[in-house]
């Protein structure tokens, strides 16, 4: 209290330093109020940030740091390590991360729509998700589900079903939905739990195949984003095929 008064006093004894600090209190003050204004319009808004919202490219200019990564001691112990010290913005590794990034933020469901999928990283991925409890489905192309390294048969013989069109025609989709909300609220049903802790659905779709030619030899494009209107119409599209490929699932066995 003595100090307050002795700093009071010497304001007062000077004019220059009492404006400073009337000023300085000042835009203070406004700074707080401006963010308290941004916080309360986001909310009455029902905005809220978008946890990704990014372009991913594959093209020829991805694998020109791969020869450094092999090389790399520290690889082998945290491969993302140095994947986020990589100077080579195509990186295929690097862009590969993101996507594993994503599946290992799911917290109950990941909806998979997939031409053909082969990529070991990504299987990896799903499986570090089956094991924290996440529900997993796969619509995919009937021949493509037993082709050759196909990590779909490897992720049905775990137990995730798997369904495809019973047709001449492609399943040619090649998304993801993760944590759409439609899946947690039937989850959540199906459970009888009373609520659902809160999660961000997210969207991995685009014209990549999840194989090594697709990551690392085509010229291809996957985004990855949270914005949720795109992910109500992913999974409402999910939701159609499943249905309508419903009595596929029985006729397809793992083959391992």
């Amino acid at each position: 209290m003595l100090d307050f008064d002795l700093n009071m006093e010497q304001i007062q004894k000077h004019p220059i330093v009492a404006t400073i600090s009337i000023a300085a209190g000042a835009i203070l003050a406004s700074e707080v109020i401006w963010k308290m204004v941004t916080f309360l319009q986001g909310q009455l808004s029902g905005k809220k940030p978008l946890r990704v919202h990014e372009v991913l490219t594959f093209n020829e200019l991805g694998d020109i740091c791969a020869a450094q990564h092999l090389r790399s001691p520290d690889l082998s112990k945290s491969p993302d390590a140095v994947v986020l010290q990589c100077r080579n913005q195509h990186c295929t590794l690097r862009n590969v991360g993101k996507i594993v990034e994503q599946i290992d933020q799911a917290q109950y469901s990941i909806d998979i729509a997939i031409y053909t999928f082969t990529s070991l990283p990504l299987a990896d991925a799903f499986k570090r998700a089956l094991q924290r409890g996440v529900n997993i489905r796969i619509i995919s192309d009937r021949e493509m589900v037993f082709s050759a390294g196909s990590q779909i048969n490897v992720l049905a013989s775990l137990g995730v079903p798997v369904r495809t069109p019973i047709t001449t025609y492609m399943m040619h989709n090649k998304y993801c939905v993760i944590d759409g909300v439609e899946r947690v609220e039937e989850i959540r049903l199906l459970k009888k739990r009373k609520w659902m802790r809160p999660c961000c659905s997210v969207v991995v779709s685009g014209s990549v195949n999840w194989t090594r030619q697709g990551f690392g030899g085509n010229w291809e494009n996957c985004i990855l984003s949270a914005d949720e209107k795109l992910a109500r119409m992913f999974q409402a599209d999910f939701a159609r095929m499943w249905k309508a490929f419903e009595n596929s699932e029985d006729k397809l066995k793992p083959k391992i």
